[in-house]
């Protein structure tokens, strides 16, 4: 995590990945120790950094990659690539690192392209590797042997590992009859050297030099060798089961789900903590719109027209501003997708502590707590009724909306990596919901009049018009006339504003009528909440 520095980031491994028979003292002892013996003692107390934030080298990022790898003292380590996007003398550094790791104990395993000597030089053992072929598999000093062995002849002062690439991609090699003309001072052609003479396709002429290297190699005495430095191991090989790709994600956990969580959570909110512009303009943001909200609909009339439709209409912004600012939503699990599954895969954490803990950190402080900020400044400034019940039961709807709004974005975020394609498919389930309220479309004789059942703004304005109008004393709707629907008008007298629910065709006289649409809400928000889960579980983390 960038935002953590690198002593930090070792706790977390040492707090996920260490048993629990390990004590806090213990813990602390082991990342000192990781620290001293990368020499991060200078840095330990920086931050990583990022674009943003100014932080260690890349160096020592990868120091602390490395590092975070250590804390559970594995007797094997896997890298990828550790010398990628390094300069020279960094690269170094890192690889001479890992060469006193390898000599206390430790075997590293590493992936690398086109080392300088100076690193090449480190290595033990090299296996070289052609369209998925093994060309050589043996002692480093001694590839160009091998290679001499079949005719091919390295150049006076040519790096071993440029002159295996170029023998393996079919580059220009001089073989050992060329490399003797040359010495005696006859021509020699450096366009017709090895197996590039041959016309035609240059990946099927690939392909066959490196079915015919690793034929060689198949052939030669360093492969003979390893097969009788395995043979000993071939009845343990024979017997044992497949292993298959769900048996590799299965993972062993040294902490219980609660400390998993506990960890999460706090390395969440210390990520939030150093970078507060995000939050503190979301507050900003909520506190101003909130304001002007209530400015637009400043202490609302009682009477049964201005009064009704006032009310209605304000219900219906609010709604919206609740749904579509949970747009930001869609980021959660986007952005931190390569480190989920890295940890994941890598056995820090299991997915439902993670899970949760992103719902946990990202709920309260930008889901809830701004909602009731922006909802209490409008209900306030509108002059809705002033009493303590209906006011907590706005809070409480506009909260559920936000959170069922919030879930329909996580689904989405974690069932894409792209973030262009989950930001489309949220909006427009946001704007075909709208269409479905009821309000911008009359849906009582209309052939789509079910899918208001299926629209977050139906639940929503529904339960603040019952919770508004079951409370307000203004001018009542009577009905005794004509409509074009019903054959009936609409008149008004004094009294309340229910007659607006019967017109609307909503349910009030009992007190579950209204609680029946927040927990509509509520089921919205558990549905895809369970499916946000289930396609965070579904990531792919192995290929």
């Amino acid at each position: 995590m960038t935002t953590l520095t690198v002593r930090e980031n070792l706790q977390f491994s040492a707090d996920l990945r260490l048993s629990k028979e390990v004590s806090h003292k213990e813990r602390v002892d082991r990342v000192q120790a990781v620290i001293n013996q990368l020499s991060l003692g200078n840095c330990a107390d920086t931050r990583i950094g990022n674009e943003f934030i100014r932080g260690v080298s890349g160096g020592e990022r990868k120091r602390c990659n490395i590092g975070m790898e250590l804390i559970p003292s594995p007797g094997i380590l896997f890298l990828d690539e550790p010398t990628t996007g390094l300069d020279a003398s960094t690269a170094h550094s890192v690889m001479m690192l890992l060469k006193r790791l390898a000599a206390s104990g430790s075997t590293i395993i590493f992936s690398i392209h086109q080392p300088r000597y100076s690193i090449f030089k480190l290595c033990d053992t090299i296996m070289l590797l052609g369209n998925g072929r093994t060309v050589y598999h043996g002692p480093a000093h001694e590839g160009i042997h091998f290679f001499r062995t079949i005719g091919y002849e390295i150049e006076e002062h040519d790096n071993p590992a440029d002159f295996f690439l170029d023998v393996i991609i079919d580059g220009r090699t001089i073989t050992q009859k060329e490399n003797g003309a040359a010495n005696s001072g006859k021509d020699v052609d450096l366009n017709s050297v090895a197996l590039c003479i041959e016309e035609g396709d240059p990946v099927e002429r690939m392909n066959r030099k490196c079915e015919e290297l690793s034929e060689a190699f198949n052939q030669s005495e360093w492969n003979k060798r390893i097969k009788e430095e395995l043979l000993p191991y071939s009845g343990v090989v024979e017997t044992a089961a497949v292993v298959t790709l769900s048996d590799m994600t299965l993972q062993t956990y040294h902490s219980s789900p609660c400390t998993q969580f506990g960890v999460l959570s706090k390395r969440t909110f210390l990520n939030l903590m150093r970078n507060p512009r995000t939050g503190i303009m979301q507050w900003f943001i909520t506190v101003i719109f909130g304001t002007i909200t209530g400015a637009f609909y400043f202490q609302v009339k009682d009477n049964c027209q201005a009064g009704i439709q006032d009310r209605v209409g304000a219900f219906f912004f609010v709604v919206m501003n609740q749904i579509f600012a949970n747009l930001s939503a869609i980021d959660l699990f986007i952005l931190e997708r390569g480190i989920f599954m890295h940890e994941n895969i890598s056995g820090y954490y299991r997915t439902s502590a993670y899970f949760f803990s992103k719902l946990f950190c990202d709920l309260l402080p930008y889901r809830t707590f701004p909602v009731i900020i922006y909802g209490t400044i409008v209900y306030w400034m509108m002059g809705l009724v002033p009493e303590w019940q209906p006011f907590l039961v706005f809070l409480l709807t506009i909260v559920m909306t936000a959170w069922a709004a919030t879930f329909i974005a996580f689904a989405a975020s974690a069932s894409t990596k792209q973030q262009a394609m989950a930001s489309l498919t949220v909006a427009l389930m946001y704007v075909f919901q709208m269409v479905f309220s009821g309000l911008l479309v009359n849906l009582k004789s209309a052939w789509f009049s079910q899918m208001k059942y299926f629209s977050l703004f139906y639940y929503s304005i529904a339960a603040l018009e019952i919770n508004e109008f079951t409370h307000l004393n203004v001018t009542k709707f009577q009905v005794n006339g004509t409509n074009p629907h019903t054959n009936e008008t609409y008149n008004c007298i004094r009294g309340n504003s229910k007659a607006y629910l019967e017109s609307q065709g909503l349910y009030y006289k009992e007190p579950i009528n209204m609680w029946v649409n927040i927990m509509a809400l509520a089921g919205f928000a558990l549905v895809f909440m369970v499916i946000a889960y289930i396609q965070l579980r579904r990531v792919q983390k192995l290929k």
